[in-house]
């Protein structure tokens, strides 16, 4: 049998995670009505940086998830745990995807 945590891991790695980038776009931005240049200047990063993030091209570093708080008032630690796990999830399938080849 399983554990409830066995069963939890399990549920998790089934549902497909969104990139923190559209996670940001979605949660922040959409909702918020910011545009990509209003929010990268309140970041103070290059727009074309936040695009990157965006679409899912940048993951977030350590700099960027400071700055994610400072503007969303959601912790660094979760946009870092959310990119760990959406790596995660990321390796797990292209491992999956080599093994199904």
């Amino acid at each position: 049998m399983f554990s409830e945590v066995d069963m939890e891991e399990r549920l998790v790695s089934k549902l497909v995670m969104a990139h923190p980038g559209e996670l940001f776009r979605r949660r922040y931005l959409e909702r918020h009505n910011i545009s990509v240049q209003d929010a990268a200047t309140k970041l103070n990063i290059h727009r074309e940086n936040l695009m990157h993030f965006l679409n899912g091209n940048a993951p977030v570093s350590k700099e960027l998830a400071s700055k994610l708080e400072t503007l969303t008032h959601v912790s660094a630690n979760f946009w870092i745990s959310w990119q760990n796990d959406y790596d995660r999830q990321q390796t797990e399938k292209t491992r999956q995807q080599n093994v199904d080849a």
